[in-house]
């Protein structure tokens, strides 16, 4: 008997529909400027991945056909995204990820943390977002961190025997991503945005933020206090119970000592290998991506015993596709001049000229929040920042406390498509992008009504303003 075929969806029509409007559009109005056919593709590729109407990987897909076939661009800035480094280091932590689990290593890992998180959902949640904010000090890429927590954090799940369908288990998962993803923009090198800060002020001011000045300026407030907060919201997103210890996994989640076998020593020697190359990659230059494509390829070597027999067809490249589409959505921004006329449009309606320090604080916060929307938050310092003299002339205020109002604006993250490796962790973790986004929405708004405040008091205090 042939399978009935399945039928398209309202939401699919729909979608379907505006991107053969949108092609339409660009093959028949060959006069338009470049930035408006910019502009039309990037709308309708952000629309799609805030809506979650079609699956990332597919908007990204659609994306790269109306840019090529419509020649809205050079094919190298449409396919920047897979010439980044960040679409390999996704590619390097789909393979880390699998070899944890086939090695088991990630169930070991979790027999190890388990009995320090059973006996209360609160503790459980706490330590897996605490988990996530600390390993953001000691490894200095967003994606190489979400690569190797969420399967951790899936095993971790089943052994507290937080089960699928239980409102526990997306409180343990996603907490732990978001742990790792949102408070840690204000360490200075622990997400991409951070390090674009540093390279732009470097190369407009003459001398990047120190770790230090940064992290006294910005963790105390948009740290420290959002990982609580983030807690809090997350238990009243996802209450749950602790289960019963018959619940659990009995055998390793109650042994921590259960000794690792060859394949899980192997391949841990890897791990540690790698972390202690991407701490010290500001004395060997070497950038995360590659240290971590270095592993991949040694985890998928024949022979290595650190993943299956044909390992590619086990690796799920959604994620890479996805995140090349966002790393060549910026491209296109930055190189068709739409991300800074945007910049330049909300320059010129916001009156930060007539303003006092409270209005302006948040006035260059919210331009910066808003730009991430548009550009994804990598973008956002390197068209902000070489404005940075010009606002200063404006409001008065030196450039270094300019710039560093980025860090509120990208940090306040409205969407996930806004990040790469938040919606790599949640295709990986098998959580709906929607969950994330609900997250999202109401950290953003308790940042604006409660953090941005206390942050600009924070500033005051320190004489930033």
């Amino acid at each position: 008997m042939s399978a009935e075929p399945s039928r398209l969806s309202p939401r699919h029509l729909v979608s379907l529909t505006v991107i053969v409007a949108v092609g339409a559009f660009l093959l028949l109005a060959p006069g338009a400027s470049d930035m408006v056919r910019a502009a039309s593709v990037i709308v309708l590729a952000i629309a799609l991945w805030a809506t979650g109407w079609l699956p990332q990987w597919l908007t990204a897909l659609a994306f790269f056909t109306l840019c090529t076939v419509a020649g809205v661009a050079p094919p190298d800035t449409v396919f920047a995204g897979f010439a980044s480094a960040a679409t390999w280091l996704v590619f390097s932590g789909l393979a880390i990820g699998a070899a944890i689990q086939h090695t088991g290593l990630g169930a070991t890992v979790a027999a190890r943390v388990g009995p320090h998180l059973q006996g209360s959902y609160a503790g459980a949640v706490s330590g897996v977002v605490a988990l996530g904010l600390a390993m953001a000090f000691v490894m200095p890429s967003g994606m190489g961190r979400v690569v190797l927590l969420v399967p951790i954090l899936i095993t971790l799940a089943d052994h507290l025997g937080y089960q699928e369908g239980r409102p526990g288990r997306t409180g343990v998962i996603l907490g732990g991503i978001l742990g790792t993803f949102l408070p840690t923009y204000a360490i200075l090198p622990a997400n991409v945005p951070n390090n674009v800060l540093m390279g732009a002020v470097e190369a407009v001011l003459g001398e990047p933020p120190t770790y230090s000045s940064y992290l006294l300026l910005h963790f105390p407030v948009l740290g420290a206090l959002k990982t609580v907060l983030l807690v809090i919201v997350m238990l009243r997103l996802y209450p749950d119970r602790a289960p019963a210890p018959s619940a659990a996994a009995p055998d390793r989640a109650t042994n921590g000592r259960t000794p690792l076998s060859r394949p899980e020593r192997r391949l841990g020697l890897l791990l540690l290998l790698a972390v202690a190359l991407w701490l010290s990659d500001a004395w060997h230059g070497i950038s995360p991506a590659w240290i971590g494509l270095a592993i991949a390829l040694v985890c998928l070597f024949p022979g290595s015993g650190l993943m299956a027999d044909r390992p590619l067809k086990s690796l799920n490249v959604e994620p890479l596709i996805y995140v090349a589409g966002i790393v060549s959505l910026g491209a296109l921004a930055h190189h068709s001049g739409l991300g800074e006329r945007v910049a330049h449009y909300l320059l010129a309606v916001l009156p930060l000229s007539d303003t006092g320090d409270a209005a302006t604080f948040g006035l260059l916060s919210g331009l910066a929040m808003t730009l991430g929307t548009f550009v994804t938050l990598p973008g956002v310092p390197a068209i902000l920042t070489p404005m940075a003299t010009e606002l200063a002339a404006i409001t008065g205020w030196s450039p270094d406390a300019v710039a560093m109002t980025q860090v509120v604006g990208f940090s306040t993250v409205l969407l996930p498509y806004q990040g790469p490796p938040l919606v790599v962790g949640l295709l990986a973790a098998g959580l709906r992008l929607r969950d994330a986004a609900r997250v999202c929405l109401i950290m953003a708004a308790i940042s604006l009504v409660l953090l941005w405040p206390l942050d600009y008091l924070w500033w005051q205090l320190l004489g930033w303003i």
